[in-house]
């Protein structure tokens, strides 16, 4: 969800950026004349976007007006003022464009002189170009997000075929265990009841139910990372449905090769779960 877009007009600078953010949040930084279009410029980002903390900043690089008979008028008011401003400074200053800026700016704050007045179609069209531009930057991030996630998910399968091979081997194991234990205590015990107990301990053992869902979680991501919609929130549930069947088949985990493995899984899923964060 991270992008920026930066577009320079004639006399226009904008700036459009998004940081992560669970859901959608809208800001836009404009000068006193452009406030009534704030409204409009918001509603234009939120039908493109979902998800992100996006900035929306304008500068004038220059005084654009519009209006010849304002520019006219403002140009005498200029006039008057430096004449004013020649008769209140000292002999060794020269009344300047500059000086008056610097005086305007450290009254009010602004970096204008006068009363500007914004060519409004000329505003918007810039404002489209950086809007399309920021998209633009998103969606580059976006493909490579989603190649960096594919990368992820084949790596947990990889995990999962591994874990396959191993988990009969791993139950298998903890019945011969059982016994051998009771071999060497020279235990007798009632065989129905063993044969109970040992079933029990081994389907404690047996994770091939957490692998079947980690197949279908991580199909799943995959399916939705093909989809046009923004499908951001749906993959940040899943990825915590990964992290949760990880988690348990940690747990299960009985022989030191399972649980490489399964340590393994739980760090691919790590970055899956920080990953998708990113995506809308």
């Amino acid at each position: 969800m991270t992008a920026f877009s930066r577009i320079e007009g004639d006399g226009y600078l904008w700036e459009i950026r998004s940081e992560n953010h669970r859901g959608l949040d809208i800001r836009a930084k404009l000068p006193d004349e452009l406030q009534t279009l704030e409204t409009e410029l918001i509603k234009a980002v939120r039908t493109s976007t979902s998800r992100g903390k996006v900035s929306i900043l304008f500068r004038s690089n220059r005084s654009v007006i519009s209006d010849p008979d304002q520019r006219q008028s403002n140009l005498l008011r200029l006039t008057k003022v430096m004449e004013s401003l020649a008769n209140s400074l000292p002999s060794t200053v020269t009344p300047s464009v500059d000086l008056l800026t610097l005086l305007k700016s450290s009254e009010t704050g602004s970096d204008q002189v006068l009363n500007v007045t914004y060519d409004y179609p000329t505003v918007k069209i810039s404002f489209e170009s950086a809007l399309t531009a920021f998209h633009v930057e998103r969606q580059r991030e976006g493909e490579e997000l989603k190649q960096t996630v594919l990368e992820k998910l084949q790596c947990c399968r990889q995990c999962n075929t591994e874990l396959r091979k191993k988990n009969d081997y791993q139950v298998s194991t903890v019945q011969s265990g059982i016994e051998q234990r009771l071999e060497a205590l020279n235990a007798t015990v009632d065989a129905q009841r063993l044969a109970q107990e040992v079933a029990l301990i081994a389907q404690k053992a047996d994770f091939s139910e957490e692998l079947d869902r980690l197949d279908i979680h991580l199909d799943e991501i995959e399916s939705r990372l093909s989809d046009e919609e923004p499908t951001g929130r749906r993959l940040v549930f899943l990825a915590q449905e990964l992290a949760r069947e990880a988690n348990t088949l940690a747990s299960k985990s009985q022989s030191g090769d399972c649980s490489l493995l399964a340590v393994d899984l739980k760090v691919y899923v790590d970055q899956i779960r920080e990953q998708v964060q990113n995506i809308e």
